[in-house]
């Protein structure tokens, strides 16, 4: 069966349907909701949290009334649940929405919660019906082509074609998943949750088996390859005789791993997973010296400039002048210099940014590629960099902490490190809650501190102001502690700024001229500042655990006690659990071993990055246990030649287009 074949699918509904990149019927038949509406149930009032979606059964208690303003106009109907708590329904730009509702009529109203400081709750456009709507799929979609016309080509499409099985029985039965073709229907019109929760199962299963069979026979592809044997064994006495401090025994641990590993003649393949500050970088500079004692060049990948620049100031210290910088926002002049010198081999080692990967870029003989933060950067960009030597060696590096067993299942291809003990001597983080009531005092004692030769970073979640969000933006908090702190210096931080003006400002920051610090999360990646004690992060509820510990780890390089203020506006339960784990520990693995509980593998893995095509979107839905069981089939089957398992391994690689776009990051 072709589109065309497909009842109320014309010529213009396929063009539509291509721009989305369905071709076939099985590109339609995957295309699955991006999301569900769950109105399969009543939520109490008191139950309501913002942003949800919620129904809820509503009597109204008045008429509707109409706003204006600036060109919109808001109509807005008040009622209560039954148990008394009152609601208000809220639509804008529809004043149509407003007739025929009077008091007494009772309603199941659909829609996103919006809880505001003042007032009752409030259901935003909601859908009103007599009867619960069920669960509905959404699906991502363009103009012209609207949610009903995807669902009836869905439909037909599944009642006329022949839906092939793609798992074996055995797998299926093992595994309790249901058939292709009921999950299908099931993934696409829902009848019920448990069905829906069974279909999806199957659905992540089936990619994760496909995702780790592809992660299987790659890394078997790379133990086949020549790589470079570096006399790295030799070179770890000597190098670590330079070091100025002595190594954790975790440090020297995972510096044998890598030593043992570039002596092989094999290209290494290797992950460091670390905690903010366990010393990541001492490794990273010892593969950079090997190589380079060997007559081989090294590239240091870091995803910012601050970071980029900060590498390069730990590279001279081992180099001198056979190290090098290379950045997007150099200028013509010194981009030529900096190519010749790479590829004529008078750099040993260079440090940068996404610049390393252009195609001008070429090396006289690399031998290590090293990726800091490995998970910002693609796939792709890897590959790209490891094209440019002849199988060079790779080291990936994290400071987002990952339970150990997710770890080893994710990345199947790498051998794993762990850097489980922070230096001697580092005092714990003492993290606090702190209240709207409070704030005040705390930015008054942060200027205090400051008087006193301490810093303080304070992170906020926006650069601007935004309507409902009032309070969180840094260029509102920059103006209200400013009014506060008196003759202390501040400086803003955020995205939008130049890479100059960034540069410049941290460089005002680092060497303490300014020593409160308002920025966004674009401090979050490798800043070192020894002077900086303090963090505040505004607006905690609203981030995630491991970002709040990625950000906490930027204080307590230095030898005062270090504190994070997490402020708090909204004291709803799950953000509660987020910031109490906080509390509990400074200990970045359980701090992920709690994140994995609350949010699942993909949040934490933050599968989800602009501007990149990721297959790996089983993770949003795939719980633990499930990955570890698609791990061991996938082991399995790729260690038994049997026709159904050589089946499973063709779809593996139609999957992943032969392993070109695998996303072990």
């Amino acid at each position: 069966m072709e589109l065309a074949d497909i009842k109320g699918i014309g010529p213009k509904r396929i063009e539509l349907l291509r721009q989305l990149g369905i071709e076939s019927l099985s590109d339609l038949l995957a295309y699955y909701p991006s999301s569900y509406l769950d109105f399969s149930a009543c939520t109490p009032v008191e139950e309501l949290e913002d942003g949800m979606m919620a129904s809820v059964r509503v009597t109204l208690t008045s008429g509707p009334s109409w706003y204006s303003r600036k060109g919109l106009t808001t109509v807005t109907v008040y009622g209560r649940d039954p148990a008394g708590k009152r609601l208000a329904l809220r639509y804008f730009n529809q004043p149509y929405r407003g007739k025929g509702l009077e008091p007494a009529q009772t309603y199941i109203a659909s829609g996103r919660v919006h809880m505001g400081e003042k007032g009752a709750p409030a259901l935003l456009n909601p859908l009103l019906a007599r009867e619960l709507r069920g669960i509905v799929p959404v699906y991502d979609t363009l103009k012209g082509l609207t949610q009903t016309n995807l669902r009836d080509g869905i439909r037909a499409a599944l009642e006329g074609a022949v839906v092939e099985e793609t798992l074996p029985p055995a797998l299926r039965e093992k595994r309790d998943l249901p058939g292709r073709q009921e999950a299908l229907w099931a993934l696409h019109f829902p009848t019920d949750r448990q069905k829906l929760d069974a279909a999806r199962r199957r659905r992540a299963y089936e990619d994760a088996l496909y995702y780790f069979l592809a992660s299987q026979e790659l890394k078997a592809e790379r133990k086949r390859r020549n790589g470079i044997a570096f006399s790295a064994q030799e070179a770890l006495p000597e190098y670590l005789s330079t070091l100025p401090f002595e190594p954790t025994h975790a440090q020297r641990r995972v510096l044998f791993e890598v030593a043992r590993d570039m002596s092989l003649p094999v290209p290494m393949n290797r992950m460091i997973e670390g905690d903010v500050g366990s010393g990541k970088t001492s490794i990273a500079l010892f593969a950079l010296y090997a190589a380079a004692r060997d007559g081989c060049q090294g590239a240091l990948l870091a995803p910012t400039e601050i970071l980029a620049r900060q590498h390069y100031e730990a590279l001279k210290g081992l180099f001198g002048d056979r190290c090098g910088l290379l950045l997007g926002s150099e200028t013509a002049r010194e981009r030529r210099e900096a190519l010749q010198k790479l590829e004529s081999g008078a750099w040993q080692a260079v440090t940068g940014t996404h610049a390393l990967f252009s195609e001008s870029v070429r090396f006289h003989n690399l031998g290590v590629v090293i990726c800091d933060e490995q998970h910002r950067f693609g796939v792709a960009q890897r590959s790209a960099m490891e094209q440019k030597g002849a199988r060079p060696d790779v080291l990936v590096m994290s400071a987002t902490p990952i339970p150990r067993t997710l770890a080893l299942i994710l990345y199947g291809d790498l051998d794993l490190s762990v850097i489980d003990e922070l230096p001697a001597g580092r005092k714990p983080i003492k993290t606090h809650l702190v209240g709207p009531a409070k704030r005040k005092d705390m930015y008054r004692y942060l200027a205090a501190r400051a008087r006193e030769g301490e810093q303080s970073y304070v992170v906020c979640p926006l650069i601007e102001k935004t309507e409902g969000l009032e309070g969180l933006s840094v260029d509102e908090v920059y103006d209200e502690v400013k009014a506060l702190v008196g003759d202390v210096p501040l400086a803003k931080l955020h995205g939008r700024m130049s890479e100059a003006e960034k540069q410049a400002v941290m460089a005002r920051f680092h060497t303490g001229e300014v020593p409160i610090l308002i920025s966004t999360t674009v401090i979050e990646v490798g800043v070192h500042v020894p002077q900086a004690a303090h963090m505040v992060i505004e607006g905690a509820e609203r981030f995630g655990l491991s970002a709040m510990h990625q950000l906490r780890g930027r204080v307590g390089r230095g030898a005062q006690q270090a504190h994070c203020y997490l402020v708090v506006y909204e004291q709803k339960k799950t953000a509660m659990e987020r910031l109490q784990a906080m509390l509990d520990t400074n200990d970045g693995f359980k701090i992920a071993e709690r994140d994995l509980e609350l949010r699942g593998a993909g949040d934490l893995m933050g599968i989800r990055q602009a501007g990149e095509e990721r297959e790996d979107g089983f993770l949003k839905d795939c719980p633990v246990s499930l990955l570890e069981a698609a791990s061991v089939d996938a082991a399995e089957v790729y260690s038994l030649p049997t026709l159904e398992n050589e089946q499973l391994m063709e779809a593996a690689r139609r999957r992943y287009r032969h392993m070109e776009h695998i996303a072990m990051n």
